[in-house]
């Protein structure tokens, strides 16, 4: 075999090695959203996840793992929306080189009875130390009328949690709700002192139980 020919494979296999290398540098956005999808399973379950970004240009941010929908993924940080993408992203605000997920503790699932009263202190006495407690099931919030306040609680928990809230029912005197693991801060906050009745499931992410209701489930990362 000439040197020619020796020169021209040589040339070849540098070229299918470079191929190879591109393919694995990319496919590592790939893992990327693989791991954000593990995060979103650990979400689904109950645990508050913490996303730790690198990006391309070696800046590090971290923020709470608000959704995954095809290849971005969605965080909170500082009360906004933040879109993630790979290294060659377009439309994400952030494209990442590395991303860490973070979950701590258990999912403890509790039963919750009826509870009434004022909705402040019907959280207050849930409020345990744990990473997040979220509420899931019927929420009847005496004199809640108004479809603005109706509004600013949907849009704070439907755009800026996991969570969801929807109106199952309009009353004279109040609605009744629906809520899918709403945190109960949340509750606290836009409900106040209203009355209400309320029933449904616990998840609360903590080291360990610490609430005297009856446990359902115990989950883990």
């Amino acid at each position: 075999m000439d040197s020619k020919k020796i020169f021209a494979i040589i040339i070849v296999i540098a070229f299918i090695g470079f191929v190879v290398n591109y393919s694995i540098d990319h496919y590592q956005g790939g893992e990327i959203y693989e791991a954000a999808n593990e995060g979103f399973n650990l979400l689904q379950k109950g645990f508050n996840v913490t996303v730790l970004v690198k990006t391309v240009d070696g800046e590090t941010l971290e923020g709470e793992l608000f959704s995954v929908s095809g290849s971005t993924v969605y965080i909170i940080k500082d009360g906004k929306k933040l879109t993630i993408g790979g290294p060659s992203a377009t439309k994400e605000d952030i494209k990442a080189k590395r991303l860490e997920i973070k979950a701590n503790g258990y999912v403890y699932v509790y039963e919750l009875p009826p509870k009434s009263g004022k909705c402040s202190e019907v959280i207050e006495g849930l409020k345990v130390d744990a990473y997040s407690q979220r509420f899931s099931g019927l929420i009847f919030v005496k004199g809640l009328t108004d479809p603005i306040e109706i509004g600013k609680l949907k849009y704070h928990v439907d755009y800026l949690t996991y969570g969801s809230i929807d109106v199952k029912q309009s009353l004279p005197d109040g609605v009744v709700l629906t809520a899918g693991m709403v945190p109960i801060e949340i509750l606290g906050k836009y409900l106040g002192d209203r009355e209400v009745y309320m029933y449904g499931t616990l998840y609360v992410n903590s080291d360990e139980r610490n609430l005297p209701l009856t446990l359902l489930e115990v989950k883990t990362p």
